[in-house]
């Protein structure tokens, strides 16, 4: 049990990491390119984001807004792509709480909306330990972002 433990806590952290390695790197790309930077989900296959709270089984993706639609277009760059989370959708999973269906950082790095993320441990039958291995990722409209434990709202940033 005690090694289970290890391997779960090490993967949360891991897929934590990534993810806010990815906002940090779309945010930073906002200030560099001075323009707007989408963060989404999508299918794997396809940059369109899709429209959904539940990010754990999609590719996530940052691009460059070229032309302001907040959607990927043609004349949009693709800068980077991360795997899902879990692709089978019953290990862990990655929830958009609040928010829109899409992160974005404007030119100066601050976000339009707040947005609040849960990625956790899927064990049915225990939220406690669901609880246990479980964080909850905020955004704040200055772009900055914090990681707290599993929790049902944001202190503010």
């Amino acid at each position: 049990p005690n090694l289970r433990d290890f391997v779960v806590s090490n993967r949360l952290s891991s897929n934590v990491n990534d993810f806010i390695g990815l906002l940090n790197y779309a945010r930073s790309e906002a200030i560099i390119r001075n323009k707007q930077v989408i963060v989404c989900p999508k299918n794997n296959g396809s940059n369109a984001c899709v429209a959904t709270a539940d990010w754990g089984t999609l590719e996530t993706q940052v691009f460059v807004d070229e032309d302001g639609s907040d959607t990927f277009n043609a004349g949009d760059t693709l800068l980077k792509t991360i795997a899902a989370v879990d692709v089978s959708g019953s290990e862990f999973a990655f929830t958009k709480q609040a928010g829109p269906n899409f992160i974005s950082f404007q030119s100066g790095a601050f976000g339009k909306n707040t947005y609040r993320f849960d990625l956790n441990v899927i064990k049915t039958s225990d939220t406690a330990y669901e609880i246990k291995y479980g964080r909850t990722v905020c955004i704040s409209k200055p772009g900055r972002t914090r990681v707290i434990g599993l929790s049902n709202n944001c202190p503010a940033l």
